[in-house]
């Protein structure tokens, strides 16, 4: 079968090489590779420049369909953040014949004498890997092991642990992995490191799944602002559902409370918090620090006209949102979907326009909660009654 051969090359030296890649590699008749795997092309072997791919992927197209025999090179081992699951989507794997190789982790995990199959991999090589993301796997893994290059190298990931409040985490460093120059040591702040290197991140005491929810009041920092309190917050957060994934918007966000228990909990996606009160940006902006958030993004103005410009959300919270409610509701339930919605109201307006909005949502619902807190009062304990609020959720389904 006249296959595109994808080759793994190993992390580097080509001693690491597989026999069977190199012979693979003699046989063909046209290569697409990157620049620093030209060297490796047999004399006279045509070359297809793997950048830009969108160039790339027709000609090797072209290439097997006129009957020569095509390969593709890739760094260390194809099935460790190479380019075949790009490959696979455009020709299908039936087209595909996968040649395995020494990947740049193993070379890694071998140079440290220890055993990798217990470790969390990433790459921010060319990929969106979110500094949440990364402060996610290292808060609840042992071992992270991240691929790196030029822009995302050992520095930015010190910066980031830093501030998602994990500066007490150990990195490792591996950089001309497999060369006779190989250097596997301890972080060093002022170093020059080179392009392509890997770090261990390791954590000697990580956290189990996403934090719980229902942070007590007196953790944020609050100032005159209202804030949706405990009580009703958890009802919040239960009602939206959301997922590690989710991309939220916090509207009328106020101290952020409600910012800060979403972000905790999708740590891979993303919250945006509108406000428009000066005072309360400020509230947000501290209680984003104060919890060492790094998927927030603060966004000053007065919704609806605010809710532009955002990425669209999975799930929408709407707290504050005065006499602009309906305003709010036109863009909110304009979203292509699907989107999860949950409201509060504490007035007897918004809840009558909450109800008549959102009651044709899928999944609709609405409660009335009340909470009362023990207090010392006089000498005497009592239970005082916070405000009653009442909670609208509902799904907007995917427009067809």
């Amino acid at each position: 079968m006249n296959w595109i051969e994808v080759i793994s090359v190993g992390p580097g030296d080509t001693a690491l090489m597989t026999l069977e890649a190199r012979q693979a590699l003699d046989r063909a008749q046209t290569v697409c590779c990157a620049q620093r795997h030209r060297a490796l092309v047999p004399p006279g072997v045509p070359v297809i420049p793997m950048l830009p791919l969108e160039d790339a992927l027709p000609s090797l197209a072209a290439q097997r369909e006129a009957g020569l025999r095509t390969a593709v090179l890739v760094s260390g081992d194809a099935g460790v953040y190479s380019l075949l699951g790009l490959l696979v989507q455009r020709f299908g794997r039936d087209a595909l014949h996968v040649l395995p190789g020494v990947s740049a982790l193993q070379a890694f995990f071998a140079a440290m004498k220890r055993p990798w199959q217990a470790a969390r991999v990433l790459s921010a090589h060319g990929r969106a890997l979110s500094p949440s993301a990364l402060c996610h796997a290292v808060r609840t893994e042992r071992e992270t092991v991240l691929f790196l290059d030029d822009v995302r190298d050992p520095h930015w990931v010190r910066e980031v642990l830093a501030r998602g409040g994990l500066a007490h985490a150990r990195m490792t460093v591996g950089d001309r992995l497999s060369y006779a120059d190989e250097r596997v040591d301890a972080y060093e702040p002022g170093r020059a490191y080179p392009p392509l290197c890997m770090v261990l991140v390791e954590n000697d005491a990580p956290e189990s799944g996403l934090p719980k929810i229902g942070l007590a009041d007196e953790s944020f920092c609050r100032g005159k602002t209202p804030m949706t309190k405990q009580e009703i917050r958890v009802q919040v957060l239960s009602a939206l559902g959301l997922a590690p994934d989710s991309v939220v918007w916090d509207v009328g966000a106020g101290t952020g409370s409600v910012t800060v228990e979403c972000a905790r909990q999708c740590p891979l996606g993303e919250v945006f918090a509108v406000e428009r009160d000066d005072e309360a940006l400020e509230l947000i902006a501290e209680n984003v620090r104060r919890f060492h958030l790094l998927n927030v993004n603060v966004v000053r103005g007065e919704a609806p006209g605010a809710l532009t410009g955002m990425n669209v959300p999975t799930h929408v919270f709407i707290g504050g949102s005065g006499a602009a409610l309906d305003g709010i509701l036109d863009v909110v339930l304009a979203l292509p979907g699907p989107v999860r919605i949950a409201a509060t109201a504490v007035t007897m307006e918004s809840a009558a326009c909450l109800t008549e909005r959102m009651q044709a949502l899928d999944g609709f619902t609405a409660v009335q909660l009340a909470a009362s807190r023990l207090e010392r009062i006089g000498g005497h304990t009592m239970l005082r009654a916070q405000s009653p609020v009442f909670l609208f959720a509902g799904t907007k389904e995917e427009k067809r």
